[in-house]
Protein backbone atom coordinates (compact mmCIF):
# COMPACT_ATOMS: atom_id res chain seq x y z
CA UNK A 1 0.00 0.00 0.00
CA UNK A 2 3.06 2.57 0.61
CA UNK A 3 4.03 1.89 -2.75
CA UNK A 4 1.04 3.36 -4.24
CA UNK A 5 1.05 6.86 -2.55
CA UNK A 6 3.04 8.33 -4.53
CA UNK A 7 0.87 7.43 -7.54
CA UNK A 8 -2.37 8.66 -5.91
CA UNK A 9 -1.03 11.98 -4.84
CA UNK A 10 0.62 12.79 -8.20
CA UNK A 11 -3.12 11.75 -9.75
CA UNK A 12 -4.41 14.14 -7.51
CA UNK A 13 -2.19 17.22 -8.48
CA UNK A 14 -2.30 16.47 -12.48
CA UNK A 15 -5.77 16.47 -11.79
CA UNK A 16 -6.54 19.20 -9.41
CA UNK A 17 -3.91 21.46 -11.81
CA UNK A 18 -7.12 23.37 -13.55
CA UNK A 19 -8.54 23.73 -17.00
CA UNK A 20 -6.66 23.64 -19.92
CA UNK A 21 -4.38 21.54 -21.71
CA UNK A 22 -1.78 18.35 -20.66
CA UNK A 23 0.56 18.20 -23.77
CA UNK A 24 3.33 15.32 -24.49
CA UNK A 25 5.79 14.68 -27.12
CA UNK A 26 3.07 14.23 -29.32
CA UNK A 27 2.60 17.33 -29.46
CA UNK A 28 5.51 18.75 -30.55
CA UNK A 29 5.18 21.21 -33.33
CA UNK A 30 1.85 21.67 -33.10
CA UNK A 31 -0.42 24.91 -32.73
CA UNK A 32 -2.62 24.57 -29.36
CA UNK A 33 -5.63 26.50 -27.98
CA UNK A 34 -6.63 27.14 -24.55
CA UNK A 35 -9.08 29.77 -22.50
CA UNK A 36 -7.27 32.62 -20.60
CA UNK A 37 -6.64 31.82 -17.36
CA UNK A 38 -6.35 28.29 -18.04
CA UNK A 39 -3.46 26.29 -17.46
CA UNK A 40 -0.49 24.37 -19.39
CA UNK A 41 1.22 21.10 -18.14
CA UNK A 42 4.11 19.67 -20.78
CA UNK A 43 5.19 16.00 -19.68
CA UNK A 44 7.82 14.91 -21.28
CA UNK A 45 10.43 11.49 -20.93
CA UNK A 46 13.80 11.82 -19.99
CA UNK A 47 16.68 10.24 -17.66
CA UNK A 48 18.67 12.32 -15.42
CA UNK A 49 20.44 9.88 -14.34
CA UNK A 50 22.52 9.79 -17.67
CA UNK A 51 22.67 13.80 -16.82
CA UNK A 52 19.85 15.11 -19.60
CA UNK A 53 17.26 17.59 -18.48
CA UNK A 54 14.63 19.44 -19.81
CA UNK A 55 15.08 23.28 -19.99
CA UNK A 56 12.53 25.80 -20.55
CA UNK A 57 14.64 27.73 -23.32
CA UNK A 58 11.96 30.60 -23.92
CA UNK A 59 8.41 31.13 -23.57
CA UNK A 60 5.96 33.61 -24.69
CA UNK A 61 6.31 36.54 -21.95
CA UNK A 62 3.14 38.18 -22.89
CA UNK A 63 0.55 35.50 -22.34
CA UNK A 64 2.33 32.90 -20.51
CA UNK A 65 4.42 32.02 -17.16
CA UNK A 66 5.77 29.01 -15.28
CA UNK A 67 3.38 28.03 -12.88
CA UNK A 68 6.69 26.68 -10.23
CA UNK A 69 9.14 25.40 -11.46
CA UNK A 70 9.90 21.84 -13.96
CA UNK A 71 10.02 18.56 -11.90
CA UNK A 72 11.22 15.08 -12.30
CA UNK A 73 8.80 12.23 -11.73
CA UNK A 74 9.99 8.60 -11.92
CA UNK A 75 8.61 6.30 -13.82
CA UNK A 76 7.13 3.13 -11.76
CA UNK A 77 4.48 0.83 -12.09
CA UNK A 78 1.92 0.19 -9.44
CA UNK A 79 3.59 -2.31 -7.00
CA UNK A 80 6.87 -2.38 -8.63
CA UNK A 81 9.99 -0.85 -7.07
CA UNK A 82 11.89 1.86 -9.30
CA UNK A 83 14.90 0.52 -10.84
CA UNK A 84 18.26 2.90 -10.81
CA UNK A 85 19.24 4.42 -13.87
CA UNK A 86 15.68 4.02 -15.45
CA UNK A 87 13.74 6.87 -17.04
CA UNK A 88 10.41 9.01 -16.33
CA UNK A 89 8.86 12.41 -17.14
CA UNK A 90 9.99 15.94 -16.24
CA UNK A 91 6.94 18.28 -16.23
CA UNK A 92 6.12 21.89 -16.62
CA UNK A 93 3.26 24.20 -16.06
CA UNK A 94 2.28 26.84 -17.19
CA UNK A 95 -0.77 29.48 -16.59
CA UNK A 96 -1.99 31.87 -19.25
CA UNK A 97 -2.17 35.86 -17.99
CA UNK A 98 -3.66 37.45 -21.01
CA UNK A 99 -5.00 36.71 -25.03
CA UNK A 100 -2.70 36.02 -27.61
CA UNK A 101 -0.44 33.71 -29.11
CA UNK A 102 2.97 32.76 -27.39
CA UNK A 103 5.98 29.93 -28.25
CA UNK A 104 6.67 27.55 -25.27
CA UNK A 105 10.33 26.15 -26.44
CA UNK A 106 12.47 23.37 -24.49
CA UNK A 107 15.72 21.85 -24.89
CA UNK A 108 16.87 18.55 -23.38
CA UNK A 109 20.78 18.54 -22.67
CA UNK A 110 23.11 18.08 -20.09
CA UNK A 111 23.72 21.27 -18.40
CA UNK A 112 27.87 20.97 -18.25
CA UNK A 113 27.63 20.31 -22.13
CA UNK A 114 28.35 23.59 -24.55
CA UNK A 115 27.13 21.46 -27.70
CA UNK A 116 23.48 21.85 -29.06
CA UNK A 117 20.63 19.90 -27.51
CA UNK A 118 20.37 17.07 -27.99
CA UNK A 119 16.41 17.41 -28.22
CA UNK A 120 14.35 20.34 -28.65
CA UNK A 121 10.37 20.69 -28.06
CA UNK A 122 8.39 23.55 -29.17
CA UNK A 123 4.56 24.19 -29.17
CA UNK A 124 2.93 27.14 -30.16
CA UNK A 125 -0.17 28.47 -27.66
CA UNK A 126 -3.07 30.71 -28.68
CA UNK A 127 -4.99 31.77 -25.47
CA UNK A 128 -8.17 32.76 -26.09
Amino acid sequence: MKKSIPLIMLALATASFGDGLRLTEADNGRTNQVNVGGAIEIILPGNPTAGYSWELDSFGTNVLQPAGVGEYLRSAQPGSIPRVGAGGRFVFRFKTVGTGRGDIKMIYRRSWETTAADRAYSVVIEVK
